[in-house]
């Protein structure tokens, strides 16, 4: 008898957690953003990749670490429109090929003393301290992007404001196993695409955990063909509450071909992109 209540109770006990695991699967949310006016956060969005390219007839591997550290304002906010301003604060960066090693950190003027370095630190200089301007919807349907003060560097603000750093949620409530598909259509100037499929991972009070799958395709940028195609895998987590990210870990992997002076390089891009926002 000691021994069939034993087993009962064994039972019971691994049934409780079934039962508030099934409870906890059908908890239904309505993801959407719910931001106040003034809302101030800070991103950290740093990019660790292998660039491999043919060149000359060899196969060349260059490591790129690339960090950006931005603040966004929450400037308007109604149930139509959400306007968040975006200054870019800092970028770093480090790159290694050859066995040698180049740093850049626009808030490191000696970083600069390096030749290449200060080639870097040319092609960033109208980021820092510039900003852009995004007007979406409670959902992040994208409306209106401002980038009058990116106006060379359009791909880039794309990209930053683009699949691993928030999220286009679907009408109405979901639960954990729930997916959707969203597609980030393209700047005026960008041809770059992206089409995204989100599922709900984990639901919690605080926090809800996306699945990210995702593609990529550009046939130009910056007016040269490099036919590009590539994919995005990850997880998101938001707020639950105000729908904002928390954290996001996306890798990446992509191949193009770059075409200049009627010749192709081709290249891959592997890498892993860590995307991080606190309010302040």
């Amino acid at each position: 008898m000691k021994n069939y209540n034993r087993i009962i109770l064994l039972a019971i006990t691994l049934l409780v957690p079934g039962l508030l695991l099934t409870v906890s699967a059908q908890k239904k949310v309505e993801l959407k953003y719910n931001l106040t006016t003034g809302d101030q956060y800070t991103y950290n969005i740093e990019t660790d990749q292998d660039i491999s390219f043919e060149a000359s007839g060899q196969t060349m591997v260059m490591n790129s670490k690339i960090g950006f550290e931005m603040t966004g304002t929450v400037e308007d906010n109604t149930s139509d429109n959400i306007v968040v301003k975006t200054i870019i604060d800092r970028v770093t960066m480090t790159q290694s090929i050859f066995g040698m090693e180049i740093k850049y950190d626009s808030k490191d003027p000696s970083s600069t003393e390096n030749p290449m370095a200060a080639k870097i630190a040319e092609a960033f200089s109208g980021l820092i301290g510039s900003s852009y301007t995004m007007t979406m919807d409670n959902k992040g349907n994208v409306k209106e992007m401002d980038m009058k003060e990116l106006t060379d560097n359009d791909d880039l603000a794309q990209n930053l404001s683009s699949g691993s750093n928030y999220a286009i949620y679907k009408d109405g409530k979901v639960a954990v196993g729930d997916s959707w598909e969203k597609d980030i259509e393209p700047l005026k100037t960008s041809d770059m695409k992206y089409h995204i499929k989100y599922t709900v991972l984990k639901i919690s009070k605080k926090e809800t955990t996306l699945g990210v799958e995702g593609t990529i395709t550009a046939n130009s940028i910056d007016n040269e063909e490099i036919n590009l195609e590539g994919t995005q895998t990850g997880e998101m987590i938001v707020n639950t509450q105000t729908g904002w990210l928390i954290k996001s870990v996306i890798d990446q992997e992509l191949s193009l071909d770059i075409e200049q002076a009627g010749q192709k390089f081709p290249a891959t891009i592997s890498g892993t992109t860590i995307s991080t926002s606190v309010k302040k």
